[in-house]
């Protein structure tokens, strides 16, 4: 009886200890995980702070073609003087 106890005692230990290595193991992928998806947000909030940048940029560039683009017609739309003959 002993040895039959003795036995399922070991094969306890034995299944406590892997139990404990393997949750040990999932925490730290967990913490890998959450640490790539901290990185993965901040890169994430960069690249729209650049979009923005360049969404405002294109935007004050269509602002200046079309101010350019008006100028001249203004100019080409003043009558002409009449010739004084």
């Amino acid at each position: 009886m002993d040895r039959r106890t003795s036995c399922l005692q070991s094969n306890i230990d034995f299944l406590q200890k892997t139990m404990t290595k393997q949750s040990l193991a999932h925490q730290q992928k967990l913490d890998a995980a959450d640490r790539q998806i901290q990185a993965l947000k901040a890169a994430l909030i960069s690249q729209q702070g650049a979009i923005e940048e360049l969404k405002s940029a294109q935007a004050k560039l269509a602002d200046e073609l079309k101010k350019k683009a008006d100028a001249p017609a203004a100019k080409d739309a003043t009558p002409a003087k009449p010739s004084g003959k």
